[in-house]
């Protein structure tokens, strides 16, 4: 059964993971793919979600596209216990995720039930298409990427950062120019789109 944890911002959502996954998080590993931020001058977020996965006391794989092997990552993401995938470019993390064919394995995990983990961008990709997020992200990140197919695993368009002191307009440009044609999930930085089998959930974080 699916089971998604996607959220706008990690650090400030975390709290509701242990009580979502159902179990102990104590010790877990956690296959954590940062690519989305490789193209991005801000990246502090990154850092801020493996300190929120040290205070679950879970244990952090990192993937390096650059330098590990498509095989040795398939391998990390079959063999950890949960998937992250930070935010960052939404394009540029599509078209990397497509080169590397890693779409395919996460997609074979999360069919399997491993719990996945989205923060921003992480949890756009998943909606049917990522076009509707060009507002927030550059396309021009991801000069290779041939479809803004997204992975279609949520019937939704997640819009993450809803009144974020700088990516609040964005989103809110967003939610304006789409709210009558697409399925928006407009989220706050402490909200998150809890996902089990077909049953989906908008939680607030305390």
């Amino acid at each position: 059964m699916k089971k998604m944890f996607l959220c706008s911002s990690f650090k400030d959502s975390y709290s509701l993971l242990s009580h979502f996954a159902g179990e102990s998080l104590k010790g877990k590993s956690v296959t954590f793919i940062p690519v989305a931020s490789a193209v991005e001058e801000v990246t502090h977020y990154v850092e801020a979600a493996k300190e929120a996965f040290h205070q679950l006391e879970m244990q952090i794989e990192t993937v390096d596209m650059g330098k590990q092997s498509v095989q040795e990552i398939a391998c990390r993401i079959e063999s950890n216990d949960v998937i992250y995938v930070s935010g960052g470019n939404t394009f540029y993390l599509l078209q990397e995720l497509r080169k590397h064919h890693l779409d395919s394995v996460l997609k074979e995990e999360m069919s399997k039930g491993k719990l996945y983990i989205g923060e921003s961008a992480g949890s756009i990709i998943m909606a049917p298409s990522i076009e509707y997020i060009s507002l927030m992200d550059d396309q021009q990140k991801a000069p290779e990427l041939s479809s803004f197919q997204g992975f279609n695993e949520i019937s939704v368009f997640p819009v993450p950062h809803r009144h974020h002191a700088y990516l609040g307009e964005a989103a809110q440009q967003i939610i304006e120019q789409y709210q009558h044609t697409h399925a928006l999930c407009p989220l706050t930085d402490e909200q998150v789109l809890l996902i089990t089998g077909e049953q989906t959930e908008v939680k607030l974080a305390q």
